[in-house]
């Protein structure tokens, strides 16, 4: 997606120069990589040799190529680690600037476990815990905060114990400006942890119920519970409920958002990692311009939704 004509001017005379030496060592971490790779490669065959010849020397040498495969990935592990460090620093760290000087960012830290579970949007609770590229700020009065997140939980026992991704992707916290009396969760009927008799019943824990809305077309798009069914109606109006419509149509059908305490919650589940640059192929502007347009695409949260115009008050 192309970014705005504002931003291309800001790459061209702020990002393009700093971009050569980062390509620079972006292509020694190829080199890197790619060599890895043929050292084991390599050393898979020296081991069927071995195995049918039973030759010692093709042993003595499979052994040193996997011990050179070995040193080879952590070398590739720490030098990938300084590049992506740098990168971020020096190109999305700026690009964070020219949108709002007084945002802050942090690429090693990320949306905090407390704040994940304080949302409610997740029924499985997570044993494994990560995330990065931290930002947070004020757009106008609405104070938010959001970063990539990547939870899961151990499913299994013994030999079959297995790690599932409960979410990975952005989170946004955004003030709403009103303290909520219940918790409201606003699902998309496609979300995975909402099976057929969570559906089929009307509550699915002890203090949630169903919430029956009059928009048909928003009951096709998202499954709603709350512990306060009048709150959530006062919540959901017509508008509003066109508003969360047309976020879902930006950010995917998968979108939920939830109303606790006095924030709105939005996860958006994305496979893709969001602000890291590629070591395999050239980061030029179109690359650049996507960092670009997703701090915009979550700054329309913040306008989409209205919450600057303080449409409720906080009593």
């Amino acid at each position: 997606m192309a970014a705005d004509n504002n931003f291309k001017q800001f790459y061209d005379s702020e990002l393009h120069d700093l971009l050569q030496p980062l390509e620079t060592e972006r292509h020694a971490v190829k080199k890197l990589a790619v060599f890895t790779c043929l050292l084991f490669v390599a050393a898979v065959i020296a081991f069927i040799i071995t195995s049918s010849s039973r030759s010692a020397i093709a042993g003595v040498l499979t052994l040193i190529l996997f011990l050179g495969g070995i040193i080879a990935v952590v070398r590739l592990y720490y030098r990938k680690k300084a590049y992506v460090s740098k990168y971020k620093e020096a190109i999305v760290r700026k690009i964070i600037n020219f949108i709002d000087p007084s945002f802050q960012y942090d690429p090693g830290s990320h949306i905090s476990r407390t704040d994940y579970n304080a949302s409610g949007l997740f029924i499985e609770k997570p044993e494994r815990f990560k995330g990065d590229d931290y930002i947070e700020g004020k757009r106008d009065k609405t104070f938010f905060c959001f970063s990539e997140l990547h939870t899961e939980h151990k499913v299994g026992s013994g030999k079959n114990a297995h790690w599932e991704t409960i979410f990975k992707g952005l989170f946004f916290i955004g003030d709403f400006n009103k303290h909520f009396q219940g918790r409201t969760y606003v699902w998309s009927e496609y979300n995975p942890q909402l099976n057929f008799l969570n559906k089929l019943f009307s509550s699915f824990a002890w203090d949630l119920a169903k919430v029956k809305l009059e928009s048909s077309e928003f009951e096709n798009r998202f499954i709603v519970y709350s512990t306060d069914q009048v709150e959530a109606r006062y919540i959901l109006t017509p508008s509003f409920m066109e508003r969360l419509s047309k976020l879902q149509d930006m950010m995917g059908q998968k979108t939920a958002f939830s109303f606790v305490n006095t924030n709105i919650y939005v996860a958006v589940p994305i496979k893709d990692d969001l602000f890291e640059p590629s070591v395999f192929s050239a980061n030029d502007y179109n690359t650049i311009g996507d960092y670009y347009n997703t701090v915009q695409m979550v700054l329309g949260i913040i306008d989409e939704l209205k919450l600057n115009q303080r449409l409720w008050t906080k009593e």
